[in-house]
C-alpha cells in the first residue's frame, strides 16, 4: 500500500510539474498570437482549439491553479497516515454516528 501511495505522489508531482511548465509557456507568449488565435494541447489533447490572444493569460492561469490542485492531492496522499493518526478516533466516531444518524 505504501508502494502504490508514493507512486501516486510522485505522478501528481509529475503532473503538477507538467501543468505548471505549459502555464509559464503560455505566460510567456501572453498575447503574441499570430492570427485569430491559437489552439492548446495539453499531453496530446486539445484543450481548447481557437484561444483568442486576449483569453490566453486566463488559460495560463488555469494550468497554474491546476498544477496547484495536483500539488495539494499529492501532499494529502504524502502525509495521509500523519493525518490519520493526527484524528483522535473519538472525533472520527462522532462523525461516524452522526453520519449514520442522517
Amino acid at each position: 500500500m505504501r508502494f502504490v501511495r508514493l507512486g501516486g505522489v510522485i505522478l501528481f508531482a509529475y503532473l503538477a510539474y507538467l501543468l505548471y511548465e505549459k502555464g509559464v509557456e503560455l505566460k510567456a507568449m501572453g498575447t503574441n498570437a499570430d492570427g485569430d488565435g491559437i489552439g492548446i494541447s495539453f499531453l496530446g489533447l486539445q484543450v481548447a482549439e481557437r484561444v483568442p490572444e486576449e483569453n490566453i493569460p486566463q488559460h495560463a492561469k488555469g494550468f497554474f491553479v491546476t498544477s496547484v490542485i495536483f500539488v495539494v492531492i499529492g501532499l494529502t496522499l504524502l502525509f495521509q497516515p500523519l493525518i490519520k493518526k493526527a484524528i483522535p478516533s473519538k472525533i472520527s466516531n462522532w462523525f461516524q454516528r452522526q453520519l449514520e444518524i442522517e
